[in-house]
């Protein structure tokens, strides 16, 4: 709008509304309108593709076009048996599936911060999960389309990966077909860290190479200019699909075909042209891709590059690095000092050795396996490096910025970047000055909070003071599982990676002063060792008796030596916690009735953490404690009936009740037995099952509730 103003042209001015109206047009034909409505009992027969489908021991995930609404779908499923699953991951050919099963609307996000799928694929046009129930029949496709033949090859492609050495493998499939199985981000850790994961995406770089590659087999077989670029369009068509056809890849390739199609016609275009004409061509196929980060760095380090074509490389490497780092902490929440310098040696020597020595270890892979070992070696080392890099100190976790700063840091950025050196110091300063402020307004807020992440089944609440000064986590959450044969055992991962300390991350926090779990499941502590590798902590305190329980000590294994773990009781009083321990009052093993029991006042409230104790330790702790009231209690066990006694609920006279519970979980919980004893009392329930996250932010003795599925909860004076 700016530029149209400055240019004062009619013409520009009409043809740039025109082209608005049609794209607001367009884009309101073509995205589908939300409707929250599940399908029960649907029948269907899906092809999927075998190079499409993601298994995790006993569970599968791929994306196929449903026949029923004609649009891709994600169907999830379980694997009924070995032979089922054998025959679903062996088949070199697409599959027809016959399946019945629960289409409904993808769910949204349920805490702050979290990574939300439902907006993940929404930006790709797919808005449905299909939860398959029994797949009736399997049957290969026999008659085969080319876009079948191009994922069978990217099917064989990955099976022949899969015999290579294991780096050689990781770096084969995230370079050439896009592929990332499970083992990659564990594998590279210093990549993540270091923000260098971006040249692993498949990207600009990449199709550069495919075409470079391409033109010089057409040149040696004698193929003259026109016709080149023929087969140089059809073949990125194919390498589009070939490489998985991500968003953050379509960029490219749409890119590299418009810069095709101008020289076939005899004109020549601008880079900076065939990046906005590209732009334009994005918006109308996948308009929403714009607010994926992989699309926003596409974009962003095309235009930087074209920008900066004519600086020395430290100055362009050092002003590109500036011009993704908002888009990088608005997404990721931190950034390593070193990625600067490590980006300033690894670019070049990635494009000009790691690159073409990948491909060089797939040639020599066909000839020989011993030939790929001096490969492997050289790319272990190159990767051992950037793990061990990654590993030293200088991460900073810098929180997420305002929507609104990070156009204002990358508007400076890119001022910085067009204007010559002598007229930007000022904005120099300026960027600089805002990255300090935004930095202090995260990680010094005047407000406190006391969140109850929505972790499913178990639980896990954030207890924040104003002003950072004190940090507490009263259990982690994590998974219970149940025993299962070895081929149904999937990955091990922890959730609170992308719920409880991505949200810890995001405002900030990189440090924990106080863990208090409260008893041994693996529902309350099962993810404390991702707190343990993720965060720094200073103390973790437990119920008495629980350090001598051998299951809780392994997942203390890789504490840091620094870390203090405190058995208590309701004898201690522990400096710097801002809780007061109830329960227990004898030793035990960590089992249900010896929870641990915490009690505070935040915001004008005072509030009780019950764990999952039984009827029996709530009225001993009564008995203990025959004063104990409170304003706000965390309903014992999840809201089953083996907690929360009618007369303990009476006496201690809460008003709000706070209920962590997995959705259609097992076990049912909340009972509504307990739901009846709540309500006798008038109390108001707070459920992460309907609402998600909650969370209660205060200052002084004010302070208000909200959640993440709903509205402010009203304020309390």
């Amino acid at each position: 709008m700016i530029r149209l103003c400055l240019l004062k042209s009619i013409k520009y001015t009409t043809l740039t509304v025109a082209l608005s109206v049609v794209f607001l047009f367009w884009v309101g034909l073509t995205t589908s309108h939300e409707i929250a409505i599940t399908d029960k009992n649907v029948q269907e027969t899906i092809k999927v593709y075998p190079d499409m489908i993601n298994v995790d021991g006993d569970r599968f995930r791929t994306v196929a076009k449903s026949p029923t609404i004609a649009r891709k779908v994600i169907y999830y499923a379980r694997f009924e048996s070995l032979s089922q699953k054998r025959a679903i991951i062996n088949s070199s050919k697409p599959l027809l599936l016959s399946i019945n099963g629960e289409r409904r609307m993808i769910s949204p996000a349920t805490n702050m911060n979290q990574f939300d799928m439902r907006d993940y694929y929404q930006h790709q046009k797919i808005y449905e999960t299909f939860s398959i129930g029994t797949i009736t029949t399997i049957h290969p496709v026999n008659k085969l389309s080319l876009i079948d033949i191009i994922h069978m090859v990217r099917f064989q492609f990955d099976r022949y990966c899969d015999g290579l050495p294991k780096t050689l493998r990781i770096y084969s499939m995230g370079l050439i077909s896009g592929n990332r199985e499970n083992d990659f981000f564990t594998e590279m850790t210093g990549a993540q860290q270091l923000g260098l994961l971006h040249i692993f995406s498949i990207s600009g770089m990449h199709v550069y190479y495919f075409l470079t590659i391409l033109d010089q087999v057409l040149t040696l077989l004698g193929i003259g200019d026109r016709y080149k670029a023929i087969v140089k369009l059809c073949c990125l068509g194919g390498y589009f699909i070939f490489s998985g056809g991500s968003p953050g890849l379509l960029r490219a390739v749409v890119m590299a075909g418009i810069v095709i199609v101008s020289q076939l016609l005899g004109f020549k275009m601008s880079q900076l042209s065939a990046l906005s004409l590209t732009l334009i061509v994005n918006l109308f196929l996948l308009p929403e891709a714009i607010f994926m980060m992989s699309v926003q760095l596409s974009y962003g380090l095309a235009f930087g590059l074209i920008a900066s074509s004519k600086m020395t490389y430290l100055r362009q490497t050092v002003l590109l690095n500036l011009l993704s780092l908002p888009i990088l902490l608005f997404h990721l929440y931190e950034w390593h000092v070193l990625s600067l310098a490590v980006n300033l040696m690894v670019l070049p020597l990635f494009g000009r050795t790691i690159f073409p020595l990948v491909i060089f270890g797939l040639l020599f892979g066909l000839v020989s396996s011993k030939l790929v070992i001096p490969v492997e070696w050289v790319l272990m080392a190159f990767n051992r490096s950037l793990n061990m890099v990654g590993r030293l100190p200088g991460m900073i976790v810098f929180g997420k910025p305002q929507l609104v700063v990070v156009l204002l840091m990358l508007g400076l950025t890119l001022i910085i970047m067009i204007h010559s050196k002598k007229r930007v110091r000022g904005y120099k300063i300026i960027l600089a000055g805002l990255y300090l402020v935004t930095f202090i307004w995260i990680h010094f807020p005047i407000h406190g909070e006391v969140s109850m992440f929505d972790v499913g089944q178990g639980d896990s609440f954030l207890i924040r003071t104003p002003f950072n000064q004190s940090v507490t986590i009263i259990d982690t959450g994590g998974k219970v599982t149940f025993n299962q044969q070895q081929w149904q055992r999937g990955t091990e991962n922890y959730q609170a990676n992308r719920i409880s300390i991505n949200y810890l991350k995001s405002i900030g926090i990189s440090r924990i002063d106080n863990i208090c779990i409260s008893h041994q499941d693996a529902d309350h502590c099962g993810d404390l060792p991702a707190f343990i590798k993720e965060l720094k902590i200073k103390r973790i305190i437990i119920p008495l008796g629980m350090d001598q329980n051998p299951g809780f000590v392994k997942r203390l294994s890789g504490k840091d030596p620094a870390t203090v773990v405190m058995p208590v009781n309701d004898e201690f009083r522990v400096g710097g916690l801002p809780l007061i321990i109830f329960h227990p009052y004898q030793p035990g093993k960590g089992e249900n009735h010896d929870s641990e029991v915490l009690g505070g006042r935040f915001g004008g409230l005072n509030w009780l953490f019950t764990g999952d104790l039984d009827r029996q330790g709530e009225m001993d702790t009564l008995q203990r404690h025959p004063s104990l009231r409170t304003d706000v209690i965390k309903v014992g066990h999840h809201g089953s009936r083996t907690s929360s006694d009618p007369a303990f609920i009476s006496q201690i006279q809460p008003k709000i009740a706070l209920i962590s519970a997995g959705r259609h979980n097992r076990y049912h919980h909340p009972n509504e037995e307990t739901l009846t004893t709540l309500k006798r009392e008038h109390i108001r329930v707070l459920n992460t099952q309907k609402s998600g996250m909650v969370r209660y932010v205060y200052r002084n003795n004010n302070g208000f509730f909200e959640s993440m599925l709903g509205h402010n909860e009203g304020k309390n004076e």
